[in-house]
């Protein structure tokens, strides 16, 4: 080539820089480019409130929602219903199994409560002897299978509140009558944690 001119060699060497520069730019973009949002999960977004984490599997069998506490209640519990309604109650059942595979019966009972103060005292109140209580729903005469136990012995009794809301619950073992072993009442104390859940979906 004349002065000045580039010859073939020379065009060849900068083809493969101008190749070698566009393969290093493309992969340049690929490392730096934002990732595609990754799509939302809709069983997440949909179901709301995460389920109670329980020991136990629970499985409702029935719940109502009555529209009065002190018609469903006894003695000073009926009582105290009467001067303090409360907001919104719920009664159901469960069914769960222990370990060793005994089958356990659950009432779990909410009182929603129009403020902390008279969930208080109603915490305070179903705690003490011989006062009373909401009924469950075997004990209310409710139509159950056979071979469902009664809920009449307080066996694993347990309560708590939660704001305005008390909890109530008591177990029952489906094919032996003892009194509480200590299992009952830890079957109890798992099935309150439904209880917010159960309030504010009883469907």
């Amino acid at each position: 080539p004349g002065p000045g001119g580039v010859g073939p060699t020379g065009w060849l060497l900068r083809a493969l820089v101008l190749c070698a520069v566009s393969v290093v730019s493309g992969l340049l973009w690929l490392a730096v480019k934002p990732s595609p949002p990754s799509p939302s999960s809709p069983t997440a977004e949909s179901s709301g409130a995460e389920e109670p984490d329980t020991e136990y599997e629970f499985e409702r069998y029935m719940l109502d929602e009555p529209s009065s506490c002190a018609k469903h209640s006894t003695m000073k519990v009926a009582e105290f219903f009467v001067s303090n309604p409360c907001s919104h109650v719920t009664r159901a059942l469960y069914t769960t199994r222990l370990p060793n595979g005994e089958r356990v019966l659950t009432s779990v009972v909410t009182v929603l409560m129009p403020d902390e103060s008279s969930a208080t005292e109603l915490e305070d109140l179903v705690t003490r002897d011989n006062t009373g209580n909401i009924q469950d729903l075997v004990s209310a005469g409710h139509e159950v299978p056979e071979d469902y136990p009664d809920l009449t012995h307080d066996y694993g009794y347990a309560s708590e509140q939660r704001d305005r809301l008390v909890v109530i619950g008591e177990s029952s073992y489906f094919h032996r009558s003892d009194r509480d072993d200590g299992r009952l009442k830890h079957v109890t104390t798992e099935a309150l944690l439904l209880g917010p859940d159960q309030d504010r979906n009883p469907g």
